[in-house]
């Protein structure tokens, strides 16, 4: 991926697994691997299963996948001809964005279906008029691929640096729908990274989005039409209708938080019910209310939310030990997730940022296994009833 580093006059470069690399300032070395986290301070560097913490200062150059990504989400795609989409694709082969590339090469070929470069690059089949291109085990007709699939077992795969997505759906629509899961991954970490030293993922979660009804398989809570089963890294969702989107992102973002638990701490990823709820309705609220609108801040306190949480004047024990049942179909989950909320919206945001470290290092240890209340207050270095009280002191504020 970054070949012209490694031919840098008086670099070394140091073998490693992994498409990112960091050079140092003083020694011109060029380490390789995963960097798993990107703060203002320090860089975490993941070699071969092991971590590296590189403070900043260190650091001449740094070069990573998501780095090179945030670049192509950037862009604008709205009105970009197939020239414009050839560029981008070359610039994800360029940065090492392969699955990125191969997916804005399908773009090009769906807007210039005699596209050479295109063609080239996919390895797609030209007999007579008709173009066929690699999507799996199968290669299937471009023309056929840009209509909804007759069914789920013509469902195809696209994959992005962070996810696989299978659908039933347009081609051209899979591919913005691609885009949106790199970009919400992108909010996500640009908003929880660096306060709660959260580190990247690479494990291509599953997202399923099904066109039809009967395809859609039994969600937990009867007649669900979008659930995450973390059992098996997988989000489902159910699109015969348009669903709602911030119900979408609400269940994404638990998928996000799940894997990114992993990924920092350890491969159980216990995630509390309060924290799960209340991290995915922060993003959930901040959603557009249509498929790929603009978002609002995310972090604005909601005040309804804040209200009901108030109404509901559950004490923190109440909130901390809810189960699972407790925020999915029952009587009060309303008022559980708003308290869920309010109480993450509290750790990360209130007293100025001063317990997100401290909420940060509980989520790690959690990932691990300690999710007790004791756990937590010990994390967060205040008595159970000191965080009690400046909650529902928070609570009060934000509910005006």
């Amino acid at each position: 991926m970054f070949q012209s580093l490694l031919l840098l006059v008086g670099s070394v470069v140091l073998a490693g697994a992994g498409p990112d690399s960091v050079k140092l300032a003083k020694t011109g070395k060029v380490l390789e691997g995963r960097v798993v986290f990107d703060g203002k301070d320090e860089v975490v560097l993941r070699t071969n299963g092991k971590d590296q913490r590189i403070p900043r200062a260190d650091i001449a150059e740094l070069h990573s996948l998501e780095q090179s990504l945030s670049k192509i989400l950037d862009r604008d795609l709205k009105g970009a001809d197939a020239a414009s989409l050839a560029e981008i694709a070359k610039a994800c082969e360029q940065s090492g964005l392969d699955r990125e590339a191969k997916n804005f090469w399908l773009r090009v070929l769906i807007a210039d279906p005699k596209n050479e470069a295109a063609v080239k690059a996919l390895d797609a089949q030209v007999v007579k008029d008709e173009i066929k291109v690699p999507l799996g085990k199968e290669k299937r007709k471009i023309a056929d691929l840009a209509a909804r699939q007759a069914s789920w077992k013509d469902a195809f795969e696209i994959t992005s640096t962070h996810f696989v997505l299978k659908t039933d759906l347009d081609l051209p629509l899979a591919l913005d729908l691609s885009l949106a899961l790199e970009r919400n991954y992108r909010r996500f970490y640009e908003t929880l990274a660096q306060p709660l030293e959260i580190f990247v993922f690479d494990e291509d979660p599953e997202v399923y989005v099904y066109g039809k009804a009967a395809d859609f398989p039994v969600a937990p809570v009867k007649g669900d039409p979008i659930w995450f089963a973390p059992g098996i890294n997988r989000l489902n969702v159910l699109a015969e209708n348009d669903p709602n989107v911030r119900d979408v992102v609400h269940e994404l973002i638990r998928m996000l938080l799940f894997n990114s638990l992993r990924r920092s701490a350890g491969a159980t990823a216990q995630v509390p019910q309060w924290t799960a709820a209340g991290i995915a309705e922060l993003f959930a609220i901040a959603a557009p209310a249509e498929r790929f609108g603009a978002w609002s801040e995310i972090g604005v306190p909601d005040a309804t939310a804040f209200a009901l949480a108030k109404r509901a004047n559950l004490d923190l024990s109440r909130v901390f030990n809810a189960g699972i049942n407790d925020f999915n179909g029952s009587a009060r989950s309303a008022e559980m997730t708003a308290s869920g909320y309010s109480l993450v919206h509290f750790l990360v945001f209130g007293k100025d940022g001063a317990l997100r470290a401290g909420y940060g290092k509980f989520l790690r240890e959690g990932a691990k296994g300690k999710i007790s209340l004791g756990a937590f207050t010990d994390a967060i270095g205040l008595s159970r009833k000191e965080i009690e009280s400046e909650w529902r002191a928070y609570v009060e504020a934000n509910a005006r």
